[in-house]
């Protein structure tokens, strides 16, 4: 799964694999990408687990394994936004990976279901996919994130936004929002 080479601009500085590592997997609590606006929310947690990462055939290093080699941490996710004036909440395993090519840290989300308790069960099933970069640029730190798209339906790079965001430590989504 190569769909990962973006081009930076010369004005921004894109994070490193390592970088977005130390950013969203240093604390033990988890951290919230909060989105412009703040109804686009991403809680991503190193430490927790889900059904899926507990067990042997799908644990702590599917992704490495399976899906994204350059994969340096993994973790699960809550991702929470409006769309169409109705809340949205999608969960899953994510993975903060280093393009191979210009080592830029990508955090890749794939969503998973209560189901999902072996490979081939996995492997069955269509899901949510979706991307996140994180540029320091001039004006401010700015997230470059993907739409949530089918993974069976993606044909080349997924179309890519550029938002203000900003990180806060912990879940902020909502308090009883568990991966």
């Amino acid at each position: 799964m190569s769909c990962c080479l973006w081009s930076a601009s010369a004005a921004a500085e894109v994070l490193s694999g390592r970088e977005f590592q130390n950013l969203l997997a240093g604390g033990p609590e988890g951290t919230t990408i909060v989105f412009r606006g703040g109804t686009d929310k991403l809680f991503f947690s190193p430490t927790l687990k889900n059904r899926l990462r507990a067990s042997p055939e799908l644990g702590p290093d599917f992704i490495r394994q399976k899906i994204l080699r350059s994969t340096v941490a993994e973790g699960v996710f809550v991702s929470a936004s409006i769309e169409n004036g109705k809340p949205r909440m999608i969960s899953g395993i994510a993975g903060i990976a280093a393009d191979s090519d210009s080592g830029h840290g990508i955090l890749t989300l794939l969503q998973t279901f209560p189901d999902d308790t072996s490979l081939k069960a996995f492997e069955k099933r269509d899901r949510l996919y979706a991307v996140v970069i994180v540029e320091d640029a001039p004006g401010g730190v700015v997230c470059r994130k993907s739409q949530w798209e089918k993974l069976f339906a993606l044909k080349g790079d997924p179309k890519m936004t550029t938002v203000p965001c900003e990180f806060l430590v912990g879940n902020a989504i909502t308090p009883s929002a568990a991966p």
